[in-house]
């Protein structure tokens, strides 16, 4: 049972729009925006909250202030997520420019350096209809490993480990409690688990006690389970994302409504609680923008991460074609784009350059020419197949132009060749010896390392080796459509997946 909480409040009963990983897409946003305002509407004598789980905004993008002006003025609260954090200089002037200073809530994040800017506010109450709501955010813990920044950005904000984001989090709901918080919601932008540790973040969080709800994000995962606290009390936890039913779940998608019920303790009560998920449509404002290509068919929808699809073949050849038309040297042989990187599908026929930010909508990490040996590329490409049997998938599948591999039952791959415009193998690497060197194109994203990509990390600041190119995979994709060069076959598989032959 709660401790120490005023039961001043007028109704027992809160509802909640939630809803995470925006990444600035704009593909649903009026389709969100009418369904919030006519839940509103109907649920206008109840109170009302909406709560966004983190990532918002995404790297330097061109939607970031359509997405601030629409969404900011109706959340009540927003947990600072790694592509927000990662913009630096731009999330603050977002931050300044929309109001949205009382919006950001983060716990666990640090200035490492002395800056201009201001911290972000750990938490705040929002009294509404005799409720004092207690809101706190939490940045995600990995963020170091996930950030795109190699200028002072990562130098300038750091988030704090496991272990002290729990202490600070916990002195926040004491704080909270000592100011009369009836109900305390985290937002908790960290996923479910640390796939290295197999800590379960969500349920740690519940345990602190005090804390009635977490609204979750980040690995773009469907959550909705309860847990219990270290004082009894039950603690609901969601999250918008893939589930076993839809295949996408992120780029607001989907939103969830949450009606929660309290007892005169101020508990929740399970069975009168509801949670539901809501698929939104493509919003249509923007069917009137000038179509940059038009395709023979939309591409079929699939999973970039555990298979091959045609959206990752045609950025994939967008970015060699590029470096390869641009490149001052010799030309590369082959591609590397990570699954990652890929945010949505080419749904219709006609191609705006909406629908291309949308596909790939990071900006400021842009690509490279460079070289890698047989077993670096081999060691790549193992460790994103094996990454597929990962209880949070990352990366992926890699994706690639100008190459084609088979990824065996045991998630190691085989038969990797490379090719030539019309699909014929130019090399198979089985006949090179481990220290000839191949050359590739990918993007400075990669170049970092990141996600266990150790043998494509690259150091950008010395290797000679390296030929940089001032373009994101957006650019490259969009010159790349609207020059139309039609070289490769997008739609021709290039990662063979060899099924499991069960034994009877």
């Amino acid at each position: 049972m709660k401790v120490n909480r005023p039961l001043n409040f007028t109704s027992n009963r809160i509802n909640t729009i939630y809803y995470n990983d925006v990444h600035s897409s704009i593909k649903h946003l009026d389709s969100f925006l009418e369904a919030h305002d006519e839940f509103c509407k109907t649920n206008k004598n109840d109170t009302n909250l909406t709560l966004c789980g983190g990532d918002l905004f995404l790297d330097i993008n061109s939607n970031n202030e359509i997405v601030a002006k629409k969404l900011g003025p109706i959340t009540d609260a927003i947990s600072a997520g790694n592509h927000d954090i990662e913009a630096g200089k731009h999330f603050w002037d977002l931050i300044k420019n929309f109001n949205l200073h009382n919006k950001f809530l983060s716990t666990n994040t640090i200035f490492t350096q002395p800056t201009t800017l201001k911290p972000l506010p750990k938490s705040k109450i929002i009294e509404r209809n005799g409720h004092k709501i207690g809101l706190i955010g939490v940045s995600p813990l990995d963020f170091n490993n996930l950030s795109h920044s190699l200028t002072q950005r990562k130098q300038i904000v750091d988030v704090l480990p496991f272990d002290k984001t729990i202490e600070l989090v916990r002195k926040e709901v004491n704080d909270l409690e000592k100011q009369g918080a009836n109900k305390i919601f985290l937002l908790a932008h960290t996923g479910n688990y640390n796939k290295i540790t197999n800590q379960d973040f969500y349920k740690t969080f519940a345990k602190i006690g005090g804390i009635d709800v977490i609204i979750g994000g980040h690995d773009h995962f469907e959550t909705d389970r309860w847990e219990v606290s270290e004082r009894g009390e039950p603690v609901k936890i969601v999250a918008t994302g893939k589930s076993d039913t839809h295949t996408f779940g992120q780029n607001l998608d989907y939103m969830g409504i949450l009606n929660l019920e309290f007892d005169d303790n101020g508990a929740l009560i399970k069975e009168k609680c509801n949670n539901k998920f809501y698929k939104l449509e493509k919003s249509t404002n923007h069917s009137n923008e000038n179509t940059v290509y038009k395709l023979k068919s939309p591409l079929p929808k699939g999973d970039s991460l555990t298979e091959n699809t045609q959206i990752g073949s045609l950025v994939s050849d967008s970015n060699l074609w590029y470096v390869n038309t641009h490149t001052k040297g010799e030309k590369a042989d082959f591609a590397f784009v990570n699954a990652g990187t890929i945010r949505d599908n080419f749904d219709n026929i006609n191609v705006t350059t909406q629908d291309i930010k949308n596909v790939v909508p990071f900006t400021t990490s842009t690509l490279i020419k460079t070289k890698l040996t047989k077993e670096q590329i081999i060691n790549t490409l193992n460790w994103c197949a094996q990454s597929t049997s990962f209880g949070k998938i990352t990366p992926g599948l890699m994706h690639v132009s100008g190459m084609e591999y088979t990824v065996k039952p045991d998630l190691t791959v085989s038969d990797v060749h490379i090719l030539n415009q019309d699909g014929s193998i130019k090399y198979k690497l089985n006949d090179f010896s481990n220290d000839h060197k191949f050359t590739v194109a990918y993007d400075v994203f990669l170049a970092t390392g990141v996600a266990g990509l150790v043998d494509i990390k690259k150091d950008i600041q010395n290797d000679k080796d390296i030929e940089f190119f001032e373009v994101s995979r957006q650019d490259a994709l969009l010159e790349y459509l609207t020059k139309c060069p039609n070289i490769y076959d997008y739609e021709k598989e290039r990662i063979h997946k060899l099924p499991i032959i069960i034994q009877c």
